[in-house]
């Protein structure tokens, strides 16, 4: 597993952000026809439907794939979070991000989640590499 710089992790944001926003784009469409489905009375229709839903599952899951091959670690899927393994003051900790942030601002150790995040300027304090 790569470890990061904090100016790394925000440098492949960048390319991670487009694939987020593809997936956000399908899974949209996604819930739309899976609300339309058993509406649906024409048989061709709804094998059509069907047949798109599993196509754009296998989109997102090509997506997420692609995130966690340039080295983030997909958290959560809704939102989506992506962590980066970086080492700062002697250990390992998470730099995180969730899709509505404009860059990754959050860190959290390995053994916290979500909720235990702590802002950046903390963890620069402690010498972030």
């Amino acid at each position: 597993m790569k470890v990061f710089t904090l100016e790394e992790a925000r440098e492949l944001l960048a390319k991670i952000k487009p694939l987020i926003e593809d997936i956000n784009e399908k899974r949209s469409e996604m819930y739309q026809l899976h609300g339309s489905l058993e509406e649906q009375q024409d048989p061709l229709e709804k094998m059509y439907m069907k047949s798109r839903m599993m196509e754009l599952e296998s989109d997102i899951k090509r997506n997420l794939a692609r995130i966690e091959e340039l080295g983030g670690v997909i958290k959560g899927l809704d939102p989506i979070l992506v962590d980066f393994l970086s080492y700062s003051g002697g250990r390992y900790v998470w730099l995180c991000w969730k899709e509505d942030e404009d860059t990754i601002m959050f860190w959290h150790e390995l053994d916290d989640g979500f909720a235990g995040r702590k802002p950046i300027e903390i963890l620069e304090e402690t010498e972030l590499i």
